[in-house]
C-alpha cells in the first residue's frame, strides 16, 4: 500500500508539468501548414467545438484573420485564461515569442488564419512614394512589422488601377469573384473561398473588380521595409 502511495503521489506531482508541456507551432496539430518563403509562414488553424490547441509557442511576431465569429477561452502561459471574442474578418498582431493555448467555446468550428512574419523586405533606392487611398480599402493596423488594410468591394465595383510597392498577403474573408487587371495584360477572374490567401511579390500594379453577385471581402497585409 505505501509503495502505491509513494507512486500516486509521484504522478501527482509531474501532472502539473505533463499539462504545462509546449510545443512549436509547427508541430501543434490544429495548426495546418500552408505556405513559407523568406518572409512569411502561414497556417490554417482549425479547431472544433469544446476542442482546443496544445500550449504552443510563436517564435515570431505574427498575425491572424478568424474566419467567422468565434468564442474562445484563451490562456498565455502562466496567466490566467480569458476570454476571447471574435469578429468575422478580425485581425490581431501579436509580439513573438509568446506560448499560448486556446479553447473553442462556440457550437462550430473556429478558424483562423494564422500569419507568422519572418523577415522584413530591405530598404531600395527608390523613392518612397507617399501611401495614396485604394477605392475599396480601409487601414486597420500599422506598426513596424506591417500594414493592414480590409478590402470590401461590392457587386460590380473596383479598386481601379492602383500600385503596391510592398510584398504582402491578401486572405479572402468571404467568398468572391475577383477580375483582376494589369496593364497591357488580359484581365483574369480568380474565384475565391474563405480562407483562401495569394502571396503578393514586391510592386504590383492592378485593378480588382468585383464580377461576382455577392460583396467581397479580404484583408490585405503589406511587409513593411526595415528603417522606413
Amino acid at each position: 500500500m505505501k509503495i502505491l502511495i509513494s507512486i500516486l503521489l509521484s504522478l501527482l506531482a509531474i501532472l502539473p508539468t505533463i499539462a504545462q508541456e509546449t510545443v512549436p507551432v509547427a508541430r501543434e496539430p490544429r495548426h495546418h501548414f500552408k505556405f513559407e518563403n523568406e518572409f512569411v509562414r502561414v497556417f490554417d488553424v482549425i479547431v472544433p467545438p469544446g476542442d482546443g490547441t496544445l500550449f504552443h509557442t510563436h517564435a515570431n511576431d505574427y498575425l491572424f484573420v478568424s474566419i467567422g465569429d468565434a468564442n474562445l477561452k484563451a490562456e498565455v502561459l502562466g496567466n490566467a485564461p480569458g476570454d476571447l471574442i471574435l469578429k468575422d474578418g478580425e485581425v490581431r498582431f501579436t509580439k513573438g515569442p509568446i506560448t499560448h493555448r486556446v479553447t473553442n467555446q462556440s457550437s462550430s468550428d473556429f478558424r483562423n488564419i494564422t500569419i507568422e512574419v519572418l523577415k522584413s523586405p530591405m530598404p531600395d533606392k527608390s523613392p518612397t512614394e507617399p501611401d495614396k487611398p485604394i477605392a475599396g480599402h480601409t487601414l486597420m493596423l500599422e506598426n513596424d512589422r506591417v500594414r493592414v488594410e480590409r478590402l470590401v468591394l461590392d457587386p460590380g465595383h473596383s479598386t481601379g488601377m492602383h500600385s503596391h510597392t510592398l510584398p504582402g498577403l491578401v486572405v479572402a474573408v468571404s467568398s468572391g469573384e475577383i477580375e483582376a487587371e494589369a496593364p497591357g495584360q488580359a484581365g483574369q477572374t480568380v474565384k475565391f473561398a474563405p480562407g483562401d490567401f495569394r502571396w503578393r511579390e514586391g510592386r504590383v500594379t492592378h485593378k480588382l473588380t468585383n464580377v461576382g453577385k455577392t460583396r467581397f471581402e479580404a484583408i490585405d497585409i503589406d511587409w513593411k521595409r526595415k528603417g522606413r
